[in-house]
């Protein structure tokens, strides 16, 4: 979206005539951008020397109609303002300096987006840019950094002599999102739309025309029809539509569309530093076989404050596997743990710069800020930002819950948001600990889908963590806050196997009476189904007890759904 009052100076001049050159005269100021930039935008229709409305273009002249100009800044709406209009519109607040710019547009109050800012935004959501891509947007498409700080782009503007208006039109295209500001600046994405514009556009030998794309075009090509227009474009021929053109259509289909973001993965000092350790041990196990990675191995060479927590954490991940060898529990690298020790640390808010963007989203500077200084983004994502984009995409997360975790979940209501300062006040109230290190817990939860916090700050629970919130509100609770971890992948795979075989275990439980921390026959079966040893078996089926996951001769209620969350 980009919309400026003089967009709307010739909407209304448009009430009286549909001649160019008569509004050109009296708005002579860049007049053929702003009618071109409508005519992106979708509001008017540009034939030879006529403009007309377009049935979006009447709406957006309706709700504008009353409202006095020379009251408004000179841009009204652009991707900053529509993700201002956005975040208000979903949580209820955005920071004071977001909002002042909302009012200042008229577009938003004390109590919310005004009649004209939830009609803009309608006009916005409902509304499709049309392709149109000149030789002059494509070089600079082609040449622009893909993802980084505001700063970053105008510099490459102006040292390329490039105007305003193409930085506006790719706005208007929905091809380029800027974030509203923040204490790090403004960042900028182009979209997946761009992508394939771009991958659109090589198939062309020279490009020397505007390629053009609009609503009825799209419908004819999808129809199979076309016309000479099309033909000289390159999207049609006799045998129907061509590569580019299809290539153009999904283009076309994808401006503008936000796809679900992909979990940020991280990975932490500590994790990096016990993947190493088990590398190392590994090595060494394939000269001497006595040597394995188990726990008390692996301790051995690092320092780190609880290694049984970052082997159960790293384990959720996918980057290491627990097996059970020569009747040892032991850990061994993935694929996946093999390539991220190459690749380093990545924490959960760098990795959000490279999701949003993927998703067609804008991330705020802070996250692209983090991003460049641990390697994900340089102009665009790097090798390190792509693996571990791979990894976020690919990866079953397995369920791992810590203590801030089940905080978080319990204090946090259901479908509403509340403010990140609020949130890390109201653990800190129930389970105690520091700001940072509850407000890096929230990022990690984040990462293990159980929030969303969104670049105005706001969390909410995700479907996934308001089934864990349920789950551990049917457990005990106040039991699971206690404790460091509650949920780690060894106990939700020994409650997993319960579940799948409950009957067994119903007739285990109805012949051997009450059981209070576990039976020889429960271990029994589970080690036919897992590759644990007996006392990884027994402590989980007491902690699971404990902690209300399971009953003394039943599966819980909360251990249900703790399973069935994660099936």
């Amino acid at each position: 979206m980009y919309l400026k009052k003089r967009h709307i100076e010739i909407l209304r001049e448009m009430k009286k005539t549909e001649s160019q050159a008569e509004i050109e005269e009296k708005l002579p100021e860049e007049f053929q951008i702003r009618a071109m930039e409508l005519y992106i935008l979708g509001f008017v229709e540009l034939e030879g020397n006529r403009i007309k409305l377009t049935e979006a273009g009447r709406k957006l002249l309706e709700i504008t109609d009353s409202m006095e100009l020379e009251e408004l800044p000179d841009v009204i709406a652009d991707s900053e303002i529509i993700k201002m209009l956005e975040l208000l519109d979903e949580t209820g607040k955005v920071p004071e300096g977001w909002l002042n710019a909302l009012k200042e547009r008229k577009l938003a109050d004390e109590n919310g987006l005004t009649d004209f800012g939830k009609a803009l935004l309608e006009v916005y959501r409902e509304t499709h840019p049309l392709v149109y891509l000149t030789p002059e947007i494509v070089s600079f498409l082609r040449g622009m950094p893909k993802l980084g700080t505001l700063d970053e782009l105008v510099t490459f503007k102006n040292s390329k002599l490039y105007g305003d208006n193409i930085v506006n039109a790719l706005q208007a295209m929905r091809l380029l999102k800027i974030s509203p500001p923040t204490e790090k600046g403004r960042a900028f994405a182009t979209t997946p739309a761009a992508k394939l514009a771009l991958k659109a556009v090589s198939m062309i030998p020279v490009f020397a025309r505007a390629i053009v794309l609009r609503k009825e075009d799209f419908e004819a090509l999808k129809g199979g029809k076309r016309n000479a227009e099309l033909e000289s474009m390159g999207l049609a021929d006799e045998k129907g539509t061509t590569e580019l053109g299809k290539a153009i259509m999904e283009t076309y289909e994808a401006m503008g569309r936000e796809e679900a973001k992909v979990l940020p993965i991280y990975v932490l000092d500590d994790e990096l530093t016990v993947l190493k350790a088990i590398a190392e041990i590994e090595e060494k196990y394939k000269t001497n076989p006595d040597i394995l990675p188990t726990e008390k191995e692996i301790d051995k060479r690092v320092d780190v404050g609880d290694l049984g927590a970052i082997l159960h954490l790293l384990e959720s991940k996918e980057l290491v596997e627990r097996k059970l060898v020569k009747n040892k529990d032991t850990y061994w690298l993935t694929e996946w743990g093999k390539e991220a020790i190459s690749f380093g640390t990545v924490s959960p808010d760098a990795m959000k710069a490279v999701t949003y963007a993927e998703s067609g989203d804008v991330p705020i500077a802070e996250w692209v800020v983090k991003a460049q200084e641990e390697g994900l983004v340089k102009a665009g994502v790097t090798d390190k930002g792509r693996f571990y984009l791979r990894l976020s995409r690919s990866i079953r997360r397995k369920p791992f819950l810590t203590k801030y975790d089940a905080a978080i979940l319990a204090k946090l209501p259901r479908k509403k948001y509340i403010g990140r300062e609020e949130l890390v006040e109201l653990v800190k109230d129930y389970v105690g600990g520091d700001e940072k290190e509850i407000t890096r817990a929230i990022g990690e939860a984040e990462a293990k889908g159980f929030v969303v916090e969104l670049q105005n700050g706001m969390v909410k629970l995700t479907e996934l963590g308001d089934r864990l919130k349920t789950a551990i509100e049917n457990a005990k609770v106040q039991e699971i806050v206690k404790v460091k971890f509650s949920v780690t992948p060894t106990l939700y795979n020994v409650l997993k196997v319960i579940y799948d075989n409950l009957e067994t275990f119903n007739r285990i439980w109805k012949e051997k009476g009450e059981v209070k921390g576990y039976k020889m026959e429960e271990v029994d079966v589970i080690r036919k189904h897992l590759s644990l040893g007996d006392d990884e078996i027994k402590k989980a089926l007491t902690m699971l007890r404990q902690l209300g996951f399971l009953g003394s001769k039943s599966l819980t209620e909360a251990g249900k759904i703790l399973v069935e969350t994660y099936r």
